[in-house]
């Protein structure tokens, strides 16, 4: 074998090696790039996915309230996030297929929610709609996760062709795909504790507003009932109406305005509040409820001025709401008392009762959401009126608890105490 023949294998050699180091390097460039604009199309579209959920969320609530100037913007921006993904799709493509449906759905949707006798409808298309968008989230997560296989493999192969320098590239790819999925991730998390915290307060409010709904009801058909009263009593039940229907009105601007919040987060008041005006006025505004039940009213404030800081408002749907409860649970003819106190550098509020008491097992546990005894199953409700009362009062910094009065061993009501920090004087 001549000279120039040896020479030439180990040239043909370096050659080939160094086609094939060109070609694979090129390969890989392309693999990183379409990694690449597969990574950002992902992202892209986890964002609107999660954009499109709000957006069909938000209309849900609106629709809900009938404000059909708030609802439009709304129903026109889900309609454009749909536009937007569509144009990132090839057109032959199943998925384009897919989203022109969701266009449809989207008309289907402005139709619905302009409709108040198609809420329904409504519910089960926004339904549809949400499980659709949880599964394309769900399935872009999984193309992120094949695509941070594929980079691990790009970046073995980029170690055994191009060395150190290719190996950063790897993990510099590797780096971002791990920080889209981690954003991808908290805006995930961002939503669902926005809507879990929107969900609850809705739970709370839609029990506020049955309070007042069932004072105003109680109102009015103790005054039809009495052929013979006379005008100042009607006088003063209407004015209870009125009372409770401006409440009404007020919490129903409260929900609107959530509905419009950004992060779904209710901000209370922190004002200076007299507690025997709070403690009265819950008295006066559930003394109808108390003469429909045939249930006596007791409130007693005969205590200096005390004063706490919060909203007096949430504050006395609390006292309310344990009123509202006291009644439920008293026989025909018997009292609820309510009864303002002070206890060292706290003001008291006790709400007494004459039932039968709380089964034992159950003391602990009637202040969790959506819990009913036997008792409260058998009377109606939702199990939020407690619930509603412990969230305010803890709000407000303060406490609650409930026990048993016993005479001889046997129960003859419950009492159920707040304690509020004062404002010192």
């Amino acid at each position: 074998m001549s000279i120039e023949t040896r020479l030439r294998q180990p040239l043909t050699l370096a050659a080939l090696c160094s086609i094939a180091l060109l070609v694979s390097l090129a390969a890989l460039a392309t693999a990183f790039i379409l990694s690449l604009a597969s990574a950002g199309r992902n992202f892209d579209r986890a964002g609107i996915a999660q954009a499109q959920l709000a957006a069909v969320s938000r209309i849900e609530t609106l629709a809900n309230t009938g404000d059909a100037a708030a609802l439009r913007p709304h129903l026109h921006a889900y309609a454009r996030l749909i536009r937007t993904e569509t144009a990132l799709l090839p057109t032959a493509s199943d998925e384009h297929a897919a989203q022109v449906r969701e266009a449809v759905d989207a008309d289907h949707l402005a139709v619905l929610a302009g409709d108040p006798k198609r809420r329904g409808e409504l519910a089960d298309l926004v339904s549809r709609i949400v499980a659709r968008e949880r599964t394309e989230a769900a399935r872009i997560g999984a193309d992120m996760i094949r695509l941070r296989a594929r980079t691990t493999i790009l970046a073995v192969l980029l170690v055994l062709v191009a060395g150190g320098s290719a190996l950063l590239g790897a993990l510099g790819l590797i780096a971002a795909n791990r920080q889209l999925a981690n954003e991808v991730s908290e805006k995930t998390a961002e939503l669902a504790m926005i809507d879990q915290s929107r969900r609850l307060f809705f739970a709370k409010a839609s029990h506020e507003m049955r309070t007042p709904i069932t004072v105003m009801r109680g109102e009015a058909e103790v005054a039809l009932a009495d052929f013979a009263a006379e005008p100042r009593a009607l006088r003063e039940a209407l004015g209870h109406v009125v009372a409770n229907a401006e409440f009404l009105e007020h919490r129903i601007a409260e929900l609107l305005a959530l509905a419009r919040a950004d992060d779904g987060q209710l901000q209370l008041a922190r004002e200076l509040i007299d507690l025997a005006t709070l403690v009265e006025g819950a008295g006066d505004a559930a003394r109808g409820y108390a003469r429909s039940a045939e249930v006596a009213l007791a409130v007693e404030t005969m205590v200096p001025p005390l004063t706490v800081r919060g909203d007096a408002r949430w504050l006395q749907q609390a006292v309310l709401a344990i009123v509202d409860n006291a009644v439920k649970f008293s026989p025909f003819g018997g009292t609820v008392t309510v009864r303002l106190t002070t206890n060292d550098d706290a003001a008291r509020i006790d709400v007494v009762d004459q039932g039968s008491g709380v089964a034992d097992e159950a003391l602990p546990r009637i202040f969790d959401a959506y819990y009913q005894g036997d008792a409260g199953r058998s009377r109606g409700g939702t199990g939020l009126g407690l619930s509603l009362a412990r969230w305010v009062v803890e709000q407000h910094d303060g406490s609650i608890h409930a026990a048993n009065a016993l005479a001889n061993g046997l129960s003859v009501g419950c009492t159920v105490t707040i304690d509020l920090p004062l404002v010192p004087v």
